[in-house]
Parts: structure tokens; C-alpha cells; sequence
């Protein structure tokens, strides 16, 4: 047989023996043929011999557990944006857009990533909304709507089982899709943050349930590696909790570790500093050593999800999905190639045309100014009330209870503390709204809205006043769905997501040049946030990530699963 490709002087990254040596590789077509120390017999007259000049090669990296939607790019731009940074592969959850579509959010994703190179593994959301009782989602999928999804092309399994309570205690419904889940083996991933003991054995017993993203300490991390279950470690344009090294250093054994982006990140994020190359070098700074953070990212991920016949490493008969690298350490990817094909560093594919029931998702009236009135128990005075207290670049949040002035019956924020007035408003026309304030995002002037509010995605609206809370809220309506932030009852930059009211198709640049504009602005009206637009998605309606969260049916505590009175007292 002769290579259509071969890789000559480099350093090959066995990441199956965690050894470097002085191998070649040589593929025909899509798939590697050889690895070894001497790939010419296999040299012909149209083979691409390519002289890697000593840099390393190693697998195509995968994300084990992403959501493409919070990077507010469907498949075509984030495919774009990913591949000239090294990643080939990603699990992907599209629990955004079966929350907003349900299954036809699954179908849609997957028709627009038919075409692209990017290998994909979309795994089927089956909680949705991700908690029943506490919230309203676009969609609810039971049994039915499962086996649908798990009939269509490229699913490879269940995606994060993030109703951890109703799975612990299920209604009948939930048991019939547990039971169907099991007989059929399938592969089932976990969310399931602070859960231990029995609890955490109730729960992974369900599934099986396989793995978890949301650990907020070391000692839960060793706990769920220890009862079975593969630990993920994300990292991102946001803070996690705990180093890496810290988890690391305490295991002999590491293949039970993988790494993710999770959806976490920025499109600036990722064409500045890469995506999961970006991730393998923030936990090699972290004391990590750079072969083990490479396993985390390739074989360990291929081999959770069955994949390691096709992706994962270096090997006959995989993939041609591969990597060169001057330096381990600083793990910057230099080429990159996929099925043998090498990726362009500003690739562009064909765009796909979305039906209008994708694209007009917003079913909601403009809001007047008695949608924004806190009504309080008395016409004067002050009262005592929860808030949600958010902190730069984290998903959990603290429950904050403040004093606030009552006027003409009204409850007021106090912006001189800090403490906003925040607005939930469901955007699948039942019309239930809840209202209520946030201490920490830091404007002093303005207001930030978006259809972005995780997971249920409704429209979520933060400001300093209702005129311009009222101002940028419907300018999101009118655009079917976006991010805008506005001062002085004026709109002063902009972000459309037409894809399901939470996705763009322009190009990642694009995109990126947008978000800036609005971060910019934020930073203006007084927020010090790395980010306001993750918080705005991440930090308030995610009723699954602990510890005070508001949907559109009111304040949560997740760690309860119950509501909680915005009036103390």
C-alpha cells in the first residue's frame, strides 16, 4: 500500500505508553496506515512527504463535554473557530437547543455539522427542562422524545443527567426512561455537583452514570473516581475551584481523568488562546505534566465514550486527526489535520439555511413598566430581601439578604450598594415572569439584557433603572433574540442570535468583535466582570449549579429544590 501522507522527523506522542519517539506516521486517504520508526517502503510518486522539522506530533484533541451553544456560534462558525486550534473532536450536548426546540433543536445541529470536518458526537439531553416544578422550558422531553433522538445519525449516547434530585427521586416517568436508559446499556453522562455518600451512589446507580463536570472540591472528585465514574475537568474562560495538580498529585492511576471546555468559553477566548489546546496548557501550568494533560484530552476522553477504534491516538486504522507542536509546555499548535487533510488557519464552509421555526423562537410581548414593578408588602419604608450575589467568572452564587427602601408600595434597588433589580420573563408565551435583585455585577448606570439565561434560556434582563431594563429587554424581542446593553433609554451595543434565539452563523471574528463591543460598554456603565455576558447566561437562571438561582417561576435553592420568598420579612 502507498501513503497518500506521511509525517517524517518529528517527535511522535505515544499517548497509549505516555512515551516520545522518533516514529513517522503515514495515512492513506482519511485513516492512518502506519506508525512506526520508518515509513518509507510506504513513500510512493504521489505521496505528500511532509518534514515536521522535529516538532511533535501528537492526536487531534477532544473536548469531553461541551455545549457549542454558550459560545453563541452554531456548528459552521464554531467548527470554524476550534479546528485551526487542534481540536478535531467534541461530545457534544445541544441541551440549549432541545431546551429552546426541543428534538428538532437535536436535528437542526446536526444537519448544519453534516458537511464539516470536525468529527462530532452529539449525545441526547434528556433533561429538559433540567428542573421540572422549578422552571419552564421550550420543550419537555420524556421517553418518546429520547428514543427519538437516539435513532438519529451520530448520537452516541445520553447527555448530562442534570436533574439530580428527580433522578435520585424520580417520578414514574423519569423511572421509564432510567429503566429504558439501562436495559439498552447506554452511555449516560452525569451532572451532579456536591453530591456524596449514598446519595452519590443512588444517583450514579440510575444510569449507570458515567461521568460528572461540576465537582467543587477535591475530595468530591476523589469520591465520584472512586465509586466509578470519570471525573472531567473543565477549564475555560471561567474560574474553576480547584488546581488540577491538587487532584493529580493523589492519584497513581490517571486515566479516569478527562479535560473539557464545556461550552465555557468566549469566541475572543478561543481565537486568542485556542480552545482545548487552551485548556491542556491551563492545567500544565497548574503543575500537570504535559503527557498526562495530553491523555486527558485524547485517549482518556476516546475511551469513556468508545471511541479509541477511531480517535484518540496514533495508531493504524484511526483517524488522521493529528497535531504539530514546537514545545509541550507551551503546547501551541502550529498545523493541524484532519481525516489526512491539513486545516486551513482561517477556514470557511458553506453556511446552512435553518427553517423559519429555528429562527423566530421569541414568543413574548414587548414589556410595559408594570412588568418591572416589585410590588412590597407596605407603601413606605424598607424591606427585607434575598438577592443573588454573583462573583467574577463563577457559576455558583451566594444568597444575599439586604435591606431595601419601599416606595409607593414599590421594593427598589439600591445601585449606591451595588444591588440591582433583576427580571426573568419566560420566552415561550405562558407569560410567568419573576422578578427580584443581584448584588455584585457592579453597574452604576444601565442596563444588560439577552435570551441567553441558561438552561431554559429566557430572557434576563439586569439594570440600575426600568427604563432602560424596559429598552434593552424588548430590543432583544424585536431581534428575536440577542444581547444588548443600553443607557439613557438608548441602545448602545448590540449582539442578534437569531439560531434559536441564543446562536450566530458570522464568522468568529465577527462575533467576537461584537461581544467586545458589549463588554466594553458593561465595563463603561461600571461592571469590573471579566465577562457580564456569562454571568448573565451562567451565573443567574442555571438552576442545576448551586446555591441561589431565579427562573422564570421565581428564586431557587438548588441545593433544596425548592422556592424560597423574595420578602424575608
Amino acid at each position: 500500500m502507498t501513503a497518500s501522507l506521511v509525517i517524517r522527523n518529528c517527535r511522535f506522542v505515544n499517548v497509549m505508553t505516555r512515551e516520545v519517539l522518533p516514529w513517522e506516521l503515514a495515512c492513506q486517504g482519511a485513516r492512518i496506515i502506519y506508525v512506526g520508526p520508518d515509513a518509507s517502503p510506504l513513500i510512493g510518486e504521489q505521496t505528500e512527504v511532509i518534514d515536521a522539522g522535529g516538532q511533535y506530533l501528537a492526536p487531534g484533541l477532544i473536548s469531553a463535554h461541551d455545549h457549542n451553544e454558550m459560545t453563541m456560534m452554531s456548528m459552521v462558525p464554531f467548527a470554524e473557530a476550534i479546528l485551526p486550534q487542534g481540536t478535531t473532536s467534541v461530545i457534544l450536548d445541544p441541551h440549549d437547543s432541545v431546551n429552546v426546540l426541543g428534538v428538532a433543536g437535536l436535528e437542526a445541529m446536526i444537519a448544519e455539522s453534516q458537511h464539516l470536518p470536525l468529527h462530532t458526537v452529539f449525545m441526547a439531553s434528556p433533561c429538559v427542562p433540567s428542573a421540572p416544578g422549578m422552571e419552564h422550558a421550550g420543550a419537555e422531553i420524556g421517553l418518546a422524545e429520547l428514543e427519538q433522538m437516539m435513532q438519529m445519525p451520530h448520537v452516541g449516547g445520553v447527555a448530562e443527567a442534570m436533574d439530580f434530585l428527580g433522578i435520585i427521586n424520580p417520578t414514574p416517568e423519569r423511572q421509564a426512561m432510567l429503566d429504558w436508559i439501562y436495559d439498552r446499556h447506554l452511555l449516560v453522562d452525569g451532572h451532579c455537583p456536591e453530591l456524596r455518600g449514598h446519595t452519590l451512589n443512588n444517583y450514579i446507580a440510575a444510569g449507570p452514570v458515567r461521568t460528572d463536570h461540576e465537582s467543587v472540591t477535591v475530595e468530591e472528585q476523589l469520591e465520584k473516581l472512586r465509586t466509578g465514574m470519570y471525573v472531567i475537568l473543565r477549564r475555560g474562560s471561567i474560574h474553576e475551584p480547584m488546581l488540577a495538580s491538587t487532584l493529580i498529585d493523589q492519584l497513581e492511576d490517571t486515566s479516569g481523568l478527562l479535560l473539557a471546555v464545556d461550552g465555557c468559553i468566549s469566541a475572543e477566548d478561543i481565537l486568542r488562546h485556542g480552545h482545548m489546546a487552551w485548556a491542556v496548557r491551563q492545567i500544565i501550568a497548574e503543575g500537570v505534566q504535559p503527557l498526562v494533560a495530553l491523555q486527558m484530552a485524547t485517549i482518556n476522553v476516546a475511551r469513556c465514550y468508545g471511541l479509541d477504534n477511531r480517535v484518540g491516538l496514533l495508531a493504524p486504522g484511526r483517524r488522521a486527526n493529528f497535531i504539530l507542536l514546537d514545545n509541550l509546555e507551551q503546547f501551541t499548535v502550529q498545523s493541524v489535520f484532519v481525516s489526512g487533510m491539513r486545516v486551513p488557519s482561517q477556514p470557511h464552509y458553506a453556511r446552512f439555511s435553518f427553517a423559519p421555526h429555528i429562527v423566530n423562537t421569541l414568543r413574548i410581548k414587548p414589556l410595559i413598566g408594570d412588568d418591572l414593578r416589585i410590588a412590597a408588602p407596605y407603601a413606605q419604608g424598607k424591606a427585607s430581601v434575598r438577592a443573588i450575589g454573583v462573583i467574577n467568572g463563577a457559576l455558583i452564587t451566594d444568597e444575599i439578604v439586604c435591606e431595601l427602601p419601599v416606595e409607593d408600595g414599590c421594593i427598589l434597588p439600591k445601585v449606591t450598594d451595588d444591588i440591582l433589580k433583576l427580571g426573568v420573563f419566560n420566552r415561550y408565551g405562558l407569560g410567568t415572569r419573576a422578578l427580584g435583585f443581584i448584588r455584585g455585577f457592579g453597574f452604576k448606570n444601565g442596563a444588560l439584557a439577552g435570551s441567553i439565561g441558561q438552561d431554559s434560556q429566557h430572557l434576563v434582563v439586569i439594570g440600575t433603572n426600568d427604563a432602560d431594563m424596559l429598552r434593552a429587554a424588548n430590543r432583544v424581542i424585536e431581534m428575536q433574540g440577542g444581547v444588548v446593553v443600553a443607557n439613557d433609554k438608548r441602545v448602545l451595543a448590540e449582539l442578534p442570535l437569531p439560531i434559536a434565539g441564543i446562536m450566530t452563523d458570522i464568522n468568529p471574528a465577527e462575533l467576537a468583535a461584537k461581544r467586545l463591543q458589549i463588554l466594553a460598554q458593561c465595563r463603561r456603565l461600571g461592571s469590573e466582570f471579566d465577562d457580564p455576558i456569562f454571568t448573565l447566561s451562567l451565573a443567574i437562571t442555571l438552576v442545576v449549579i448551586p446555591q441561589l438561582k431565579m427562573s422564570d417561576m421565581g428564586l431557587v435553592d438548588v441545593a433544596s429544590g425548592q422556592f424560597k420568598p423574595l420578602v424575608v420579612r
